[in-house]
């Protein structure tokens, strides 16, 4: 019977009663679980969403990104393999605006209050490219994405 009561309540667990949520793999899209949440908790969701705003670029084993403007999240720590740091990039484009909350951005309908991005450039790393507007650079891969201040 104790076992059965412990299957049950890790079934529960591992379904998402306890917040659990899927972690996005390299390439993969992820949002900001709660824009409102200072700490960095991002989960899963379809690239072609809305929502998709964030693109894991790396996990790293290291206790940094790469040299850039990611936003990062740290996994739990194991024995064996040491704390991941899952390092995100804007997932944007030309066109689309953006509502910034915290440190995060949502994608939203342009209007009041909003900033657009202008430019994104693959292959470059270069806040230059932005002329005077705020940029986003990445190392890798390399990218350089302006907006609208």
């Amino acid at each position: 019977m104790k076992t059965t009561v412990l299957m049950a309540a890790l079934t529960l667990v591992l379904a998402g009663c306890s917040g659990w949520h899927e972690q996005a793999g390299v390439g993969e899209c992820a949002k900001q679980v709660d824009v409102n949440d200072t700490s960095v908790n991002m989960e899963e969701v379809d690239c072609s969403s809305q929502d998709a705003v964030y693109r894991v670029s790396s996990r790293e084993k290291r206790t940094m990104c790469p040299t850039g403007d990611y936003l990062d999240e740290s996994s739990g720590r194991s024995r064996k393999t040491g704390k991941t740091r899952y390092c995100y990039v804007l997932n944007v484009e030309e066109g689309d605006c953006l509502k910034a909350t915290n440190q995060y951005f949502q994608r939203v309908a342009c209007g009041t209050g909003t900033r657009k991005v202008t430019k994104v450039v693959d292959g470059k790393q270069d806040r230059l490219l932005c002329a005077g507007e705020d940029s986003r650079t990445y190392s890798q891969p390399q990218k350089t994405i302006c907006i609208t201040n």
